[in-house]
């Protein structure tokens, strides 16, 4: 994870202090942001201002963002291997809807209950051990995509003084992912052997969400954490007072 975060680093530049939010970011006063009305409307519009870099805010585009590298853990049932991804690229956030959003103002925690209906993985892959108790290994290219993901997601905030203004920071986060599918591909797989291949991604397919949930604590927390540092990168420049209008 020290991995995840090093490289996430290089995707993005502190260029300013005391920024405001752009103009096509919708707010919620205090007032609203207890009711379930504003703020989900207002988080839905801030992921599709993303679709493209803000730099005054140094945040590249959150459609297709790239992770250099990623490593999976080995599951406790069905996955006994690393699943290792490079040059991994994120894609759908434009669709994502957001059915409920609230922020707790006494307690800092903001949680998000959001649909992405198409999350999409493109990436190199590498494998090596088993999987369902099945050898499996190759490297190459693939994609999967999360259909219907519910991206339920709740942070912790802490607050300081920068400048005479009041600013909040991530202290945690907690994703919770939970797809009502998944397809994906694996090019390469057992190093071109295609019958082998066809004949493998048929049964992981047929339990691709088992396989998913025996490492799904390993995608929430890379997820989780690259979510988050999205997230303060705004928070990092915007003071309180410009968040909510």
């Amino acid at each position: 994870m020290k991995l995840l975060l090093a490289t996430l680093w290089t995707c993005f530049v502190v260029t300013s202090f005391g920024a405001k939010l752009p103009s096509g970011f919708k707010k919620c006063n205090l007032k609203q942001i207890s009711s379930d009305m504003c703020l989900p409307k207002a988080i839905e519009s801030a992921i599709k201002e993303m679709d493209h870099p803000i730099k005054k805010l140094g945040l590249v585009s959150l459609e297709s963002l790239v992770i250099p590298s990623l490593i999976i853990d080995s599951g406790s049932q069905y996955v006994a291997t690393k699943q290792i991804f490079k040059n991994l690229k994120l894609s759908g956030f434009n669709e994502t809807s957001c059915s409920k959003a609230g922020f707790n103002y006494t307690e800092n925690t903001l949680n998000l209950e959001c649909v992405v209906p198409n999350f999409r993985l493109d990436f190199n892959y590498e494998l090596h051990g088993q999987i369902m108790m099945l050898s499996v290994y190759g490297n190459g290219t693939g994609w999967s995509i999360f259909r219907d993901n519910q991206l339920g997601l709740t942070f912790k905030l802490g607050e300081y003084e920068k400048n005479g203004q009041k600013y909040f920071n991530i202290l945690s986060q907690q994703l919770d992912m939970q797809p009502r599918d998944l397809d994906f591909d694996l090019q390469n797989l057992f190093d071109g052997d295609e019958e082998a291949a066809d004949r493998v991604k048929k049964i992981f397919k047929q339990n691709a969400l088992d396989i998913y949930h025996d490492v799904k604590s390993g995608y929430e927390e890379a997820f989780g954490k690259v979510f988050a540092y999205l997230f303060e990168k705004i928070l990092e420049k915007v003071p309180v007072s410009n968040i909510f209008g």
